[in-house]
């Protein structure tokens, strides 16, 4: 941390958080018993603490995984991914798909970026991947999410 930071100024610090993202990182998985055939099946939630939004939130998923992830486990099977807020704070309200459907074959050597954007107080973020078919094996799903914050938010990976 540069010396400028270790000074106890509590303002200049929250500017630092603000300015300089922060990473998470993790992996979600897919369990080929649970996910369900052409319904939006949720793998990882965001939540900010109360009264501490997120700024500038941005998931990329690692498609390419070696021997455990979507393009090593599906060929012809494609993905669409989307975002859902609770706008409300009760709702679930999934947005647009980001991509048009992308295959396993199509899927190697890739990544998908979601922009999410702003994550106020109020609301939650969740990740949904809609599987044209049903899945033909488990699968792990590595994600690095950044965001600017002053508090570090609740990331809940789903588990096989």
């Amino acid at each position: 941390m540069p010396a400028w930071l270790n000074r106890s100024d509590i303002a200049e610090r929250h500017v630092y958080d603000m300015v300089f993202p922060k990473f998470l990182t993790g992996t979600t998985d897919i369990d080929d018993s649970a996910q369900t055939d052409t319904t939006a099946f949720q793998i990882l939630e965001i939540a900010p603490v109360t009264n501490y939004p997120l700024a500038d939130v941005e998931i990329v998923f690692d498609l390419a995984k070696a021997t455990t992830g979507f393009a090593a486990v599906e060929t012809s099977i494609t993905a669409q991914f989307a975002l859902a807020r609770k706008v409300d704070g009760t709702n679930w309200r999934r947005e647009a798909y980001v991509e048009a459907a992308l295959s396993g074959t199509n899927a190697a050597n890739r990544a998908m970026r979601l922009n999410a954007g702003s994550v106020r107080v109020t609301e939650g973020l969740r990740v949904y991947v809609v599987f044209s078919s049903d899945v033909t094996g488990d699968m792990e799903i590595p994600y690095v999410i950044s965001y600017k914050g002053l508090v570090e938010p609740t990331v809940t990976a789903v588990a096989a």
